[in-house]
């Protein structure tokens, strides 16, 4: 068993999958959790490594059931956790007054819900780390859709050349 352990959600790309690479490296057993089973098999397989614990646990990050899981089966595989990294996000990509509810339920639920639901299944094992070395961590990111509307910001017009969006569904 390692001698300290992380999970990381949104793991398969962009800055999670960095963010468990950079935990691997340090010695770190890492659990990743997305929401596509192929693309986080992907990841898995990019991170793998000689001596690298990683463990993968396909999750919709807006289900309570799929939050719980990826903690109950990280908690088996590890049985600890020094480092928890709420990485998933998605963004609904359109001005405030076209936002359909379900889909703003759904980013409050990846954005929000699930990292409160993640450290209320994890704190018991983050204090116990924390109580052995001082030193858990909890990291809650967030994107550009957290900063405050401006003048000229994609809440106001649309998006300038080169910016990506995501497609409505």
């Amino acid at each position: 068993m390692t001698q300290r352990a992380a999970i990381v959600t949104g793991g398969s790309s962009g800055i999670g999958l960095a963010i468990a690479g950079m935990l691997l490296e340090e010695g770190y057993g890492v659990t990743i959790a997305a929401r596509r089973p192929d693309k986080l098999q992907a990841a898995a397989d990019s991170l793998a490594g000689e001596g690298r614990e990683i463990l993968q646990v396909p999750a919709n990050m807006a289900s309570e059931e799929a939050v719980t899981q990826v903690v109950a089966a990280h908690r088996e595989r590890f049985g600890r956790l020094d480092v928890l990294v709420n990485n998933a996000g998605v963004g609904v990509g359109v001005p405030v007054a076209e936002i359909e509810t379900k889909r703003l339920d759904m980013q409050l639920a990846v954005n929000l819900r699930s990292a409160i639901l993640f450290y209320r299944e994890t704190v018991a094992m983050l204090r116990e780390a924390g109580a052995e070395h001082h030193n858990a961590l909890v990291v809650n990111m967030a994107s550009i859709s957290a900063r405050r509307a401006r003048r000229g910001c994609r809440c106001t017009r649309r998006p300038r050349r080169g910016w990506s969006r995501s497609p409505r569904r």
